[in-house]
């Protein structure tokens, strides 16, 4: 991402080779979209079964003003207060919603380096505040709690994505706990967007969310896009102290989510069991795809989330990422993400075994 730009770059090229009149959606079983994060998992049956059945209602019904029902789902399955909960059209919206109404122009902020890229350019592009980049070692991308805890305190708000975009490393409660007792001048904004991959790879809840009662200082950001399988349908929410949500609130927009959108969410979170098994499976997929790009000779970080990041060496980044382009493969270079990649990294989602075996056999021709 460059500076003063109008947007941060993201991924999803491949909409090029779908295409983006989406008049030609059939073409998208011929496309490896990898470039983005979506799951390779369809939602939740439940979820596709109720929209097809009501579909004519939700598609002309307007829907609850507040998304209260989801609201209070979510509350219900996070173990929330209703009143701590912000919901969205997508973490996308509520970060240009609420970052600017916690940090002004002369405030420094600390982001992970690297980490996703939105944030840079709002922090540098929207608040037009200080950037303070924290460098994680490229070796591990594993942050040293003391070094990072002692950054922290010397700004006005620290952004954690956590499990990392685009590393997929995750550090556990218990270090997410110290940084926060540690720092109780600083706020923090943690990213969750990944958690729910990494909570059930550990077996046991890896998210800060219960902290928000606690701590006035805390706001987590959470996606139903990813994990739930739900990113065309842009549904996210805010878990943050009370004071914070009703400030919030006086600029967020009635309707600001869609009825399928609202529906999808809520049956979303009611079906464990499937996500469970997808979370699996998905691990499973990761694991081949990690030695599969590692038998070509990559270099790849472990990820506990549903993509994988690795350096390759000797060839540039850009080149494999066109060459893939031309078989309607996509995956992300990945660096723009940070000024110390130096042109030789990558992102690629886990797709399904079929998809993962067309990337690997067509990175085997061009390596």
């Amino acid at each position: 991402m460059t500076g003063n730009s109008k947007h941060a770059f993201h991924g999803g090229a491949s909409f090029g080779a779908i295409g983006e009149s989406l008049q030609t959606l059939d073409r998208a079983s011929h496309v490896i979209s990898a470039d983005v994060l979506d799951a390779w998992y369809d939602p939740s049956p439940q979820v596709i079964e109720s929209i097809q059945r009501y579909l004519p209602f939700l598609v002309k019904t307007s829907p609850p003003t507040h998304s209260e029902g989801l609201r209070e789902a979510i509350a219900r399955e996070r173990f929330l207060h209703a009143e701590n909960i912000l919901i969205g059209p997508g973490t996308s919206s509520l970060m240009f919603l609420a970052l600017p109404r916690l940090v002004v122009p002369t405030d420094e902020v600390l982001v992970l380096d690297p980490s996703y890229g939105e944030y840079q350019h709002i922090v540098e592009n929207v608040i037009g505040a200080r950037l303070v980049r924290f460098e994680l070692p490229l070796d591990s991308f594993q942050p040293d709690i003391g070094e990072l805890i002692a950054a922290c305190r010397k700004v006005k708000l620290a952004i954690l994505v956590n499990p990392n975009s685009p590393t997929g490393v995750g550090i556990g409660p218990s270090q997410v706990r110290e940084i926060l007792e540690a720092c109780p001048s600083t706020n923090f904004w943690i990213d969750e967007t990944y958690i729910d991959y990494f909570s059930l790879e550990a077996g046991a809840p890896m998210t800060a969310e219960g902290l928000v009662s606690q701590n006035d200082n805390v706001i987590v950001c959470k996606s139903m896009s990813k994990f739930y399988g739900l990113s065309g349908l842009r549904v996210g929410y805010l878990a943050a102290p009370q004071h914070l949500v009703d400030g919030w609130e006086r600029f967020s927009p009635p309707w600001s989510v869609g009825l399928i959108g609202q529906l999808a969410a809520v049956l979303a979170l009611q079906d464990h069991d499937y996500y469970a098994a997808v979370a699996a499976e998905t691990r499973i997929l990761r694991h081949e795809l990690a030695t599969g790009l590692s038998s070509l000779g990559w270099i790849v970080t472990p990820s506990v989330t549903n993509f994988l990041l690795a350096r390759v060496e000797g060839r540039k980044a850009a080149e494999i990422v066109a060459k893939l382009a031309e078989q309607e493969i996509f995956i992300r270079d990945a660096n723009n993400l940070s000024p110390r990649f130096g042109g030789q990294w990558l992102r690629t989602a886990v797709k399904k075994r079929e998809e993962q075996d067309r990337l690997l056999n067509a990175l085997a021709t061009i390596r």
